[in-house]
């Protein structure tokens, strides 16, 4: 396992591990500090140093690390899309998007980019390579 399959691994679970927590606090009515989660999603880099002397990535892992971008770009744009769409076919055209709402947007659409990107690495990389040109 390489270097981007374990901070994937980790993202993944630290990503998945605080929207179980804020789901809960949520239904609790208590408080969940989202900067925390941001901490420890990046943490990750520090905590998966680089092998030094040793090629950290080929072409083949450069390749699913773009396609896993794009993958989580899209994921996110649909989200916000949604998130800019949805009220107006639920409140009408005359209703009008508290300011409150736009920071849980961004995180939405965030976490939804790493959560994407993570997966999207590690669907990849379980696969083998058939024959793909780069």
């Amino acid at each position: 396992m390489n270097r981007i399959q374990k901070m994937a691994w980790w993202m993944a679970i630290w990503i998945s591990a605080s929207i179980i927590f804020a789901v809960i606090a949520t239904h609790f009515a208590i408080g969940m500090p989202w900067s925390i989660t941001g901490v420890l999603i990046g943490l990750a880099p520090a905590f998966f140093k680089k092998d030094k002397g040793k090629v950290t990535c080929d072409e083949r892992g450069r390749f699913i690390y773009i396609k896993a971008t794009l993958a989580g770009f899209v994921a996110a744009f649909l989200i916000t899309g949604l998130a800019c769409v949805l009220p107006l076919f639920i409140m009408g055209t005359d209703a009008m998007i508290p300011v409150g709402w736009l920071p849980g947007i961004f995180l939405a659409a965030t976490l939804t980019f790493f959560f994407f990107q993570c997966v999207a690495i590690l669907v990849q990389y379980g696969r083998e390579p058939k024959g793909e040109k780069l």
